[in-house]
């Protein structure tokens, strides 16, 4: 028979048990996106930059990671970690050459002056559908701006498919002077003509429209493939492929959001970035 001692344990024992088949009374979500495909998360401090070229910031990245694909990721699983192709059909090949630009053989990499590395992406992934890929949305007038608020407010969306040249876009968006990129020294010192875009960029005046504008060691080979040429081996060059600098971004966001109107309602890529990856920022 139950004594008083018993039964309280019991009590003590059951409730935990009938609070986790409720809701959570302080769930400050509403009922109807309880089901919804909707990524929830904090942050300690307010994200700066959204822009891939800009962002170097792990709460940031936080962000950014959900909705741009790199070239290159980590194996979620294995340790120590693993690098694996992300966006990419492969991994990248890599191929070396001498001062007089002959190849080499991989085994004398060592004593290579230049290595140029070759990446294929794979075909048929789309970009987030949004306004900046319907080409009426590009040059708006001044009274179409100002019904605009929010992204939200664009009666046409569109998307395309990502191609070779959106990764050799971002990577000209590093030496853009405008945007100060946090890895601009640094990558100057890796990839071949990067610095000298940057040099080039600086005497532009009024709009800048990268894709008039070339950079020697990045070149796109077909819809699917482009290269990079850096100076040297650089062994660690992988490891940056796995980082959102050089994700791809669409010249069609350049132009869409250098519309003044937009501008000045903070409707900027450094808080609507556009990707492909799973998740995308609507308000």
């Amino acid at each position: 028979m139950l004594n008083y001692k018993h039964i309280k344990l019991l009590i003590w024992a059951v409730l935990p048990l009938l609070g986790a088949c409720t809701e959570p009374w302080n769930n400050p979500y509403p009922d109807t996106q309880r089901l919804d495909n909707t990524l929830y998360s904090s942050f300690s401090a307010r994200p700066k930059h959204l822009d891939p070229a800009r962002s170097y910031s792990s709460n940031e990245w936080t962000f950014i990671q959900s909705v741009y694909e790199t070239p290159l990721q980590y194996h979620y699983l294995k340790r120590p970690y693993t690098l694996i192709p992300g966006v990419l059909e492969q991994m990248p090949k890599v191929h070396y050459y001498n001062n007089a630009g002959d190849e080499i053989a991989a085994k004398d990499r060592q004593s290579a002056a230049f290595s140029r590395y070759i990446l294929q992406i794979k075909p048929g992934v789309m970009y987030q559908n949004h306004p900046a890929f319907v080409e009426k949305n590009l040059a708006l007038s001044d009274d179409e701006l100002s019904s605009i608020n929010h992204l939200s407010d664009f009666s046409e969306i569109a998307t395309r498919e990502l191609i070779a040249s959106d990764f050799v876009h971002q990577i000209k968006r590093l030496a853009n002077p405008k945007l100060h990129s946090p890895i601009l020294s640094l990558m100057s010192e890796m990839i071949v003509g990067l610095d000298d875009l940057n040099v080039e960029l600086k005497k532009v005046k009024g709009v800048l429209d990268l894709t008039q504008h070339q950079i020697s060691g990045v070149k796109v080979l077909d819809k699917y493939r482009y290269s990079i040429k850096v100076n040297g081996v650089q062994e660690q060059f992988l490891y940056w492929l796995a980082m959102p600098f050089f994700t791809a971004v669409p010249p069609e966001a350049d132009v869409f959001y250098a519309q003044q109107g937009l501008i000045d309602k903070n409707i900027v890529l450094d808080w609507y970035p556009i990707g492909t990856g799973p998740f995308q920022l609507t308000v």
